[in-house]
C-alpha cells in the first residue's frame, strides 16, 4: 500500500467511501479527524488511486514503539477486495506482525481473510463484535428537550477533564491498565467527550467518549445513578455534538448491553449491521483491548 501524503486527496477518499456506509464508518470517521487537525497523528494508506479498493487508517510507525501497546497499535481498515487485502496483509510496511495490535472495522466478511493472515504469521487472533448503531440527523428540538429534563434534576452535563481518565480508566472493562490509561488521556484530549455530573459534588456519574474514529462508546454509569435516564441527554448531546462537527455518528454496543441498546433505540437511534476488532498477538496477551460501551 501507498501512504495518501497528497492532503487535497482526503476529503475525495472521504466523498467515495460515504458512498459505502455502513461498512465503511470507521474509517470515514478517522478521516474526518485526520483532515481536522489530525489529533491522533494517523496515516492513510490506500492499494491504488484513484480507484482504491482497501483503505488502512494507522499510527505512524515510529508511533507504534511499544509492542504490547494494542490500544496505540490500532489499524482501522475497509476493503472491497478480499483477494486483494490478502495480498496487502503480507506487506510488513503496512501492518506489523511482530507486535500486539487491533484491526477494528465494519466488515465481518474480512473475518476469514484476517485469519488466514494471522496464520501465516503464526499469531493467534481473537474477534469482538459489536452492535452497530448509526443516526443520519439531529432534530433542533432533540438536545434542548433531553437537557430541559435532565436540568429538573441535580445533574448537568459537561465534558471530561483529563485528571478524569483514571475513573473512566478504572471503570472501563476494557481498561485498568497503563496502555489504556494513555489511550483515555488521548481522547479525552482530542475529541469529544459527555458527562452527567452532580450539581453539588460536581463529580461525573455518567460519561460517553469518542475514539480515534469518532465512534463513541466506552460508556459507564456509577451503579447508585442507574435507572435515573441520565443516558439519553448524554447520548443526544453527543450526537449533536458530532452532527454539528459533520461527522458520522455512530455508535458501538457491546451485544450484553441491553440498557445502552434500549436507550439508543429511544433516542432515535437505528441497529445497522456489527462492527468487529480482531486483536493479534504473537504471544499470549496479558490484557484485551478497547472498545465499545
Amino acid at each position: 500500500m501507498s501512504l495518501l501524503l497528497c492532503s487535497s486527496k482526503l476529503p475525495t477518499l472521504q466523498r467515495v467511501l460515504t458512498q459505502c456506509y455502513p461498512e465503511s464508518l470507521k474509517v470515514c470517521g478517522a478521516l474526518h479527524n485526520i483532515i481536522n487537525g489530525n489529533p491522533f497523528k494517523l496515516q492513510v494508506l490506500v492499494d491504488q488511486w484513484p480507484n482504491i479498493t482497501s483503505v488502512v487508517c494507522r499510527p505512524r510507525l515510529e508511533d507504534m514503539m511499544d509492542p504490547t501497546d494494542k490500544y496505540t497499535n490500532t489499524y482501522f481498515l475497509f476493503s472491497k477486495d478480499q483477494q486483494r487485502l490478502s495480498e496487502i496483509l503480507q506487506d510488513p510496511q503496512t501492518i506489523n506482525w511482530s507486535h500486539q495490535f487491533q484491526i477494528q472495522g465494519c466488515q465481518s466478511d474480512l473475518g476469514e481473510v484476517l485469519h488466514e493472515a494471522s496464520a501465516k504469521h503464526k499469531n493467534s487472533i481473537t474477534t469482538t463484535n459489536y452492535l452497530l448503531y448509526t443516526k443520519e440527523s439531529i432534530q433542533s428540538h432533540e438536545e434542548t428537550d433531553q437537557l430541559s429534563k435532565l436540568s429538573q434534576n441535580k445533574w448537568q452535563i459537561s465534558s471530561l477533564s483529563f485528571n478524569e481518565a483514571s475513573v473512566v480508566n478504572a471503570n472501563w472493562k476494557y481498561g485498568g491498565n497503563k496502555h489504556s490509561l494513555h489511550y483515555l488521556e488521548r481522547c479525552i484530549q482530542n475529541v469529544p467527550t459527555v458527562c452527567a455530573r452532580e450539581k453539588d459534588s460536581g463529580l461525573p456519574v455518567s460519561w460517553t467518549l469518542c475514539d480515534p474514529t469518532s465512534a463513541f462508546g466506552m460508556g459507564y454509569t456509577l451503579p447508585a445513578y442507574r435507572n435515573h435516564g441520565i443516558s439519553f441527554p448524554i447520548i443526544v448531546t453527543m450526537a449533536t455534538i458530532n452532527y454539528k462537527r459533520g461527522t458520522p455518528i455512530f455508535c458501538e454496543v457491546a451485544p450484553e448491553s441491553k440498557i445502552s441498546q434500549r436507550a439508543l433505540l429511544r433516542t432515535g437511534f437505528k441497529q445497522q449491521s456489527i462492527s468487529c476488532m480482531w486483536e493479534f498477538s504473537p504471544f499470549k496477551a496479558k490484557q484485551r483491548g478497547p472498545h465499545a460501551a
